[in-house]
C-alpha cells in the first residue's frame, strides 16, 4: 500500500456527537471525484451540529500549501448552495485564488450533471445555474437553491450585504480592518457560519486575525463555538530532507502530493520550509506581534 500523510491534525480542540458532514461527502461524490479521508473528517467536524445549528459558527484550517484546502471548502460550499440554499461570499486575499475557487465549483456542477442557464434563477429550469464569469467578480446561482459571490477582500469590502457562510480563503492575510468589515455580514443569517482556511503566516504576511484565533484555541481560551485544526509542528526543525517529518505534516502527501514535489522546495531555505511545508507558526512571523 503506497504511504499517505497524517490524516488527522496533529491539533484540534473538535468534539462532536452530531453532523451533516456526510451529507455533503455523498453530495460531492455525485460529481465521480472522492475526497481525501482527512478532507472527509474536516468536513464533518465543519458540519458538527447542535440543536439544529452549527456547533462551530467560526472554524479554521492551518495547512500547508497545496494539499487541498480549496477541495474543503468547495465540498461545503457545493452543500450550502444546493441542499440548503444558503447564500454565500467566498473572499480571498488575492483574485487569482477567489477565481480559481470559483472555477473549481462551477467544475463541480457541471461534473453533478448541472446545466449552465443564461438567465438567473427565477426563469431557470430545475438542476440548472446561472453563472457570471466576471474576473473579480464572479457569482453563481442555483435554480430553488443558493447563491455564492467570490471576491477579494478589501478594507471595507462587504459592508451593506448579508451572507449565511462567510469563507476567508488565505486567511493568513485576513487583517483586523476586513474583519470589522466582513464579520457582521452573517450577524442576521439563522444560523451564520465562517470558516478561515489558510497557512501559517511568514514575516511578510499582513494578516493578525488567524494568528490570534489560533493562539486563543491554543491557550483554551476561544469560545466554545470556535472549532480549529492545524497540521503543525511545534518547533524549528533542521532535518528538513527526512520525509518521515514531510507525512506527519501533510495529509495529501503520498496522493495529489508528491515526494519530489517537496524535495524540490528544500533549496527555500529551513526557515521557509519549516513555515510553508511543516506548518510552523513562529512568534516573528505574525503581523501582530511585529
Amino acid at each position: 500500500m503506497e504511504r499517505v500523510g497524517r490524516q488527522t491534525p496533529t491539533f484540534t480542540n473538535v468534539e462532536y456527537n452530531e453532523t451533516l458532514g456526510q451529507e455533503a461527502i455523498d453530495l460531492y461524490a455525485t460529481t465521480n471525484q472522492v475526497l481525501m479521508e482527512w478532507q472527509q473528517i474536516q468536513i464533518k467536524a465543519i458540519m458538527a451540529t447542535a440543536d439544529g445549528l452549527w456547533q462551530f459558527m467560526k472554524y479554521g484550517i492551518s495547512l500547508s500549501r497545496r494539499n487541498g484546502k480549496g477541495e474543503v471548502l468547495a465540498a461545503r460550499e457545493f452543500w450550502g448552495i444546493i441542499e440548503k440554499g444558503e447564500k454565500i461570499c467566498h473572499t480571498a486575499h488575492r483574485t487569482t485564488t477567489s477565481h480559481d475557487a470559483f472555477l473549481r465549483l462551477y467544475a463541480l456542477l457541471k461534473k453533478a450533471g448541472y446545466e449552465e442557464h443564461s438567465r438567473k434563477k427565477k426563469e431557470m429550469p430545475e438542476n440548472s445555474f446561472f453563472a457570471s464569469k466576471q474576473y473579480g467578480l464572479e457569482h453563481i446561482e442555483i435554480s430553488g437553491g443558493g447563491i455564492i459571490d467570490f471576491r477579494t477582500r478589501t478594507d471595507n469590502g462587504g459592508l451593506g450585504e448579508g451572507f449565511d457562510l462567510l469563507i476567508i480563503d488565505e486567511a493568513q492575510e485576513y487583517t483586523s480592518k476586513q474583519e470589522s468589515a466582513l464579520s457582521y455580514t452573517v450577524s442576521a443569517s439563522l444560523n451564520p457560519q465562517i470558516i478561515m482556511v489558510g497557512t501559517p503566516p511568514t514575516a511578510s504576511s499582513g494578516g493578525d486575525v488567524f494568528g490570534r484565533l489560533r493562539g486563543k484555541v491554543i491557550e483554551g481560551s476561544a469560545p466554545e463555538e470556535v472549532g480549529w485544526a492545524e497540521w503543525a509542528i511545534d518547533k524549528r526543525t533542521e532535518e528538513i530532507d527526512n520525509p518521515d517529518i514531510w507525512y506527519e505534516f501533510n495529509p495529501s502527501l503520498g496522493q495529489i502530493l508528491k515526494e519530489r514535489n517537496i524535495r524540490a522546495e528544500l533549496s527555500n531555505g529551513i526557515d521557509d520550509f519549516n513555515i510553508q511545508r511543516l506548518g510552523l507558526w513562529l512568534e516573528y512571523s505574525q503581523q501582530s506581534i511585529i
